[in-house]
């Protein structure tokens, strides 16, 4: 254990120090320049990341989640991409993306959750890149809905709170975020990006009490319109068949789960405005530990955010987003719940790829959970 960690610091020292007096941007170590008996001149290889140290002070009693105003993780990635030159104008593609909890790693106390792993994969995936006839991967992946849907909202901090992905059992199991054992198409046509996925079945989720969920299978669909330049208009679906099974019985139940949604992106000038909206039906939990009652029927929510960027080009400061931002999930079944969040933000760019962003949040729900404010600190390369 302590020959991995000092392994994983220096490794993540080095890259640091590499990148230090560098712009943010992906760092290309192979260049691909075929040349004809070199194999190796066919490989594109870069590396990239983010190293996130994040503070959040919820007013009131946030329960177990005290960690966070002492500082903690906000989600540190790095990234290890290779296109490999076939024929044609076909590639060989593959993707590694691991997160690090550097506090966890280190084990500084009161930084972290109790239990919180050190690292965790978030994407692997492989397959084979075409401009005539698209890409094909298989693997962890970002999902179909997260492409068309989600991102366009997930461009906060404090966000994600009223959109599938990251709201269901476990995004990675029911196919919503940065789903597992994933066959991904994707393939411009037009103006259009066109998706499709199909979903194979996992092994067992545990989500701590108890029970036992299991992806038997499902597919997405989507599709992301460039009506010009700067407005992008999505649609997605996605369907789940899964189990949810109490081992101490035997019982089980199979829910079909659906999600659907639209979303907006537009990025006139220096402004950005983005807004999306989704209905998931047998998705969001009930909270209740019940195999026959573990999803709630129908639930709905919607996310907003609007955000000016002032160019500044000096003292170090590249420029100022000042934002507002918010959502609303409600149940319309299954559960009487219901929450609003509405804040304003500012993001200060800096040189060198680093960026501190500061949110308030003010939250209104059914189980009263207090306002937010938060500090981010962000280096990206």
């Amino acid at each position: 254990m302590n020959i991995k960690k000092r392994v994983l610091a220096t490794t993540i020292g080095a890259i640091v120090a590499t990148t230090s007096f560098t712009s943010q941007a992906e760092i290309t170590l192979l260049k691909q320049d075929p040349q004809a008996g070199d194999p190796v001149s066919r490989l594109n290889f870069t590396v990239g990341g983010s190293i996130r140290p994040q503070f959040q002070n919820m007013t009131g009693n946030d329960g177990s989640n005290g960690y966070k105003r002492n500082g903690f993780d906000g989600g540190t990635r790095f990234r290890f991409a290779a296109d490999y030159y076939l024929f044609d104008d076909i590639s060989w593609i593959s993707y590694y993306e691991l997160g690090v909890n550097i506090p966890a790693l280190f084990d500084w106390d009161n930084h972290y959750a109790d239990g919180a792993h050190d690292t965790s994969r978030r994407m692997l995936y492989t397959g084979l890149k075409s401009n005539t006839w698209g890409t094909l991967t298989f693997g962890q992946q970002n999902s179909v809905y997260y492409d068309v849907i989600g991102a366009k909202t997930d461009i906060w901090d404090y966000d994600m709170l009223a959109q599938a992905p990251g709201n269901g059992i476990n995004g990675d199991y029911d196919g919503s975020y940065r789903s597992r054992k994933m066959l991904k198409y994707k393939k411009t046509v037009g103006d259009a990006d066109l998706y499709a996925s199909y979903l194979f079945a996992d092994g067992e989720y545990l989500p701590g009490n108890g029970l036992r969920y299991k992806r038997k299978g499902g597919g997405s669909l989507g599709v992301d319109y460039h009506l010009t330049p700067d407005l992008t208009w999505g649609t997605a679906w996605n369907y789940t068949r899964a189990a949810m099974r109490n081992p101490g019985n035997n019982d089980s139940k199979t829910y079909d789960q659906n999600i659907v949604g639209t979303a907006l992106s537009w990025t006139p000038d220096n402004w950005t405005f983005s807004a999306g909206g989704g209905w998931y039906q047998n998705f969001l939990t009930t909270k209740k530990v019940s195999v026959d009652d573990y999803f709630a029927g129908d639930a709905w929510g919607i996310e907003y955010f609007a955000g000016y960027t002032f160019p500044v080009g000096q003292y170090a400061v590249k420029a100022i987003q000042p934002y507002f931002m918010g959502d609303r999930l409600e149940y319309i079944n299954g559960r009487n719940y219901q929450r609003i969040d509405n804040g304003l933000g500012v993001s200060f760019q800096l040189d060198y790829g680093f960026r501190v962003d500061y949110e308030h949040v003010f939250t209104s729900s059914t189980d009263n959970l207090g306002d937010m404010n938060l500090v981010r600190l962000r280096y990206d390369f």
